[in-house]
């Protein structure tokens, strides 16, 4: 059995590429099993409801000497603790390589692209199940913000369009409804928002987590605003994390806000970025330069 799963504090990309994933093995012959590594968020929940399907289960089981195929990761620190003890056999992510070691040449497939969930559509044969087609245009609009955000490309457009006629849904009111799930943070704790997308990197040898909140409008969060920023001192104290980032993104307005924490935090004030909505493409060379001067400039 191959166990086929995304990143901790799974987003929708995560999930839903991780279970078409393993339809997509299973079918080539390939016996696979879906899992995810955290709650599901509202807007996948409601990805998986338009969808009439299930989550994957919580991944249980251990993963040591078991064949395993990763989704919208390749950061070590973002997978099962046991992860380097389990034996890689193929990768379909969208970002940065980080830094993973596997035993034998897996089946790999990365590319600069919007989603996972493209890159698997683009490797897939175009008969699929109409359920399916829904879970990879759910990932695939939330991850580029409904084809907006910078890392957006023509074959992101293209494949929103054709899984849009597979699918049989309203494009335009089923991104609507994404999108306002996507943003609603009503009822959750400062705790909950921070672990709700939180990513752990090595930057420049330093240990940084990164959260991202999107929002329509900064409002939504400016009374818990205080509650977050302890939150992240807090984890920057527990977990040793030189650096602890909360990016805040107005989806609507196109903007994100930066709030820091942790030792590497001492010369880093907060800032508005006009533009930046991307974590991986905009904010991690934006902070690889501040914390490695010396190798950006070379």
């Amino acid at each position: 059995m191959i166990h086929v799963f995304g990143h901790k504090n799974p987003d929708s990309d995560a999930i839903c590429t991780a279970v078409v994933t393993a339809h997509w093995l299973t079918e080539r012959g390939q016996t696979a099993r879906a899992w995810r590594l955290g709650e599901a968020s509202r807007e996948t929940r409601f990805i998986f409801e338009a969808a009439g399907l299930t989550l994957p289960p919580l991944l249980t089981v251990s993963l040591r000497n078991e064949p395993v195929w990763l989704v919208d990761f390749t950061e070590p620190a973002q997978g099962p603790d046991d992860l380097l003890q389990s034996n890689i056999i193929g990768i379909i992510d969208h970002h940065r390589l980080g830094g993973l070691v596997t035993r034998l040449p897996p089946e790999v497939y990365i590319r600069p692209i919007g989603s996972s969930a493209t890159l698997l559509w683009l490797l897939m044969s175009p008969e699929s199940r109409r359920t399916l087609a829904l879970l990879l245009l759910g990932a695939l609009l939330s991850d580029t913000v409904n084809l907006r955000s910078p890392v957006t490309t023509e074959d992101d457009v293209r494949t929103a369009t054709e899984l849009g006629v597979l699918s049989g849904v309203n494009r335009r009111a089923f991104a609507r409804e994404l999108l306002i799930a996507k943003t609603d943070i009503s009822g959750l704790s400062a705790q909950q928002l921070l672990d709700r997308d939180l990513k752990a990197f090595v930057i420049a040898g330093t240990d940084v987590r990164i959260a991202q909140i999107e929002v329509s409008s900064p409002d939504q969060v400016s009374a818990l605003l205080d509650d977050l920023l302890t939150a992240m001192a807090w984890l920057a104290d527990q977990s040793g994390a030189g650096l602890v980032e909360l990016m805040l993104t107005d989806i609507r307005a196109g903007f994100s806000t930066l709030y820091f924490a942790g030792r590497e935090s001492v010369h880093a004030a907060s800032c508005s970025i006009p533009g930046m909505l991307s974590r991986k493409k905009q904010l991690l060379p934006w902070l690889d330069a501040r914390l490695n001067p010396a190798g950006s400039s070379s």
